[in-house]
């Protein structure tokens, strides 16, 4: 009897327990990595309506976590707008912090190598295309429009000046082989009749005449 005594209070916290149960919960609870708490604190985001006595009771009943004392705040979240065309601003739902004090030490593990099972490139691009998003956001509130001179060159402007820059170098040659979509070639055909040359020639000898008679004006 007095073995069976001992391993049942080696068994249970130094707390006492609550006498609320919980079925099928749809509560989450997010533990926080936070490289400046010592080996003995973690943090916890939990919900609002979250206890400390819920938070102290939950570590112990699901993961045999002892916790000796907790605390917690709310940390309000900053107004927000709600789309970019709207006045209307609002207050995200604040947030619980808890942080419990364990009866025996926690070591977080190694960061993984290898993000790649956890589609890093995607969160990365996704993270880039908000903050991105944001940023033009408050650039339009604050009356800065942006230039289309600033913005860098894209994939197809550079392309075209490589293409410039070889030309004019003499590495390529130009060439108009392009294979025309069939509703042009009425087009390139008519230009091509005696009437539009006759036509053309005519349009550049007017050129012509009208430049030089401006060369040949006396001046005011």
């Amino acid at each position: 009897m007095a073995e069976a005594a001992k391993a049942a209070a080696r068994q249970l916290p130094a707390f006492r327990l609550g006498r609320k149960q919980v079925f099928l919960p749809n509560h989450v609870i997010t533990l926080l990595r936070k490289e400046h708490l010592p080996p003995n604190e973690a943090c916890f985001q939990v919900p609002l309506r979250f206890t400390k006595f819920d938070l102290r009771d939950y570590l112990w009943n699901l993961y045999n976590v002892e916790v000796k004392k907790v605390r917690s705040y709310v940390k309000q979240q900053p107004l927000t707008q709600r789309d970019s065309h709207s006045r209307s601003w609002y207050r995200p739902q604040s947030l619980k912090i808890m942080t419990v004090e364990l009866a025996k030490p926690f070591q977080w593990p190694e960061l993984p190598a290898d993000l790649q099972p956890w589609s890093n490139d995607l969160w990365k691009m996704r993270e880039e295309l908000t903050e991105k998003r944001n940023q033009e956001q408050l650039d339009m509130h604050s009356f800065k429009t942006p230039m289309k001179s600033d913005e860098p060159p894209s994939k197809d402007r550079k392309a075209l000046a490589s293409l410039a820059q070889q030309m004019l170098s003499g590495e390529v040659k130009w060439s108009n082989d392009v294979v025309l979509d069939p509703k042009w070639e009425h087009v390139v055909a008519k230009s091509k009749t005696p009437v539009a040359a006759a036509v053309a020639e005519d349009t550049d000898a007017k050129k012509d005449a009208t430049r030089a008679a401006k060369d040949e004006a006396p001046p005011p």
